[in-house]
């Protein structure tokens, strides 16, 4: 193992400019759709750890009030049988199809040192010439369980809004108290690297105690984007079936009830859907001169 400030290194691959995809818990996580997209895209692409962040110097575990800080615990009759720690790791692959490989971050929301932890990820990024980073999130919202999330989104410059445009996200704007994925984002700036934050509208319904912990259609709405912006090309139809199972639970109980029914309606009355299509892989200007030839070949055919 090799220890370099703040990051330890089990192995340093050899990797061709690759991207980075964090996934951080915490007020930013709603249906794990930050930790859950990362956490998929490990198991389908059989990503190799190598590298982690120890917690001691970003986790408090004694917090008033909350429980889910502390490590995970699992206790049968009588016998501990798991105790796990938060985790800070980094996992690698190697794209066989296209020219940049994919790094992986998946972490704890720190408590303390924002800037030490958020300059510990860029440190690993910029080890290893990652070409730009996209870090995802979740917000809870109480939208329509049949329709499409909307993506919220924030770019560290003007260059990488005009790549976004394609890809159906809405940018954010606002005032207030900072998130780490914010902080993230602050210093990637002052770095001079390119980040991405896209954040999924989360469904949750609090009127009548519907709080969905792991939401599938966050999670493939942020997974269909990074499918075509990293080339993954990865089959999806697994989270297509776990969507249809959430939604189906939630069809069966406005069945049920016809509050929540008359509720969903309303929502379905409120809510603007942007569906997202695949872009094509091609320039605005190569689409111009498209349509331009499809244009003057219909008129010649009149």
């Amino acid at each position: 193992m090799d220890q370099q400030g703040n990051v330890i290194f089990v192995e340093k691959p050899k990797l061709r400019q690759p991207y980075m995809i964090c996934g951080i818990s915490g007020r930013v996580d709603g249906g794990e759709a930050a930790t859950g997209s990362v956490s998929y895209l490990i198991r389908r692409l059989k990503a190799i750890t190598f590298a982690e962040m120890p917690i001691a110097k970003f986790h408090v575990f004694h917090v008033p009030g909350q429980v889910s800080l502390g490590p995970h615990i699992t206790i049968e009759d009588g016998i501990l049988k798991e105790h796990r720690f938060p985790q800070n790791q980094f996992f690698y692959w190697v794209n066989p199809r296209a020219d940049h490989d994919l790094i992986l971050f998946l972490g704890t929301e720190p408590n303390l040192n924002w800037e030490e932890y958020a300059g510990a990820i860029l440190d690993v990024a910029q080890e290893f010439g990652v070409a730009r980073i996209y870090r995802l999130g979740g917000m809870l919202d109480n939208s329509p369980y049949m329709r499409e999330p909307h993506i919220y989104c924030i770019c560290s410059s003007p260059e990488l809004k005009d790549d976004m445009d394609k890809y159906e996200v809405q940018y954010m704007s606002y005032e207030g108290p900072a998130t780490f994925g914010t902080t993230l984002l602050y210093v990637c700036q002052n770095r001079g690297m390119q980040m991405v934050s896209m954040t999924a509208g989360a469904t949750y319904y609090p009127e009548f105690n519907i709080v969905i912990s792991y939401n599938p259609k966050a999670i493939r709405a942020l997974v269909r984007r990074l499918n075509h912006l990293i080339g993954l090309n990865l089959d999806l139809s697994d989270l297509d079936k776990e969507v249809d199972h959430l939604q189906g639970k939630l069809a069966s109980l406005a069945r049920q009830n016809a509050s929540f029914a008359a509720y969903i309606k309303q929502l379905e009355k409120d809510f603007v859907e942007v569906k997202y299509e695949e872009p094509l892989d091609m320039s605005a200007g190569e689409a111009v001169e498209i349509a331009e030839e499809l244009l003057k070949q219909e008129k010649e055919g009149q």
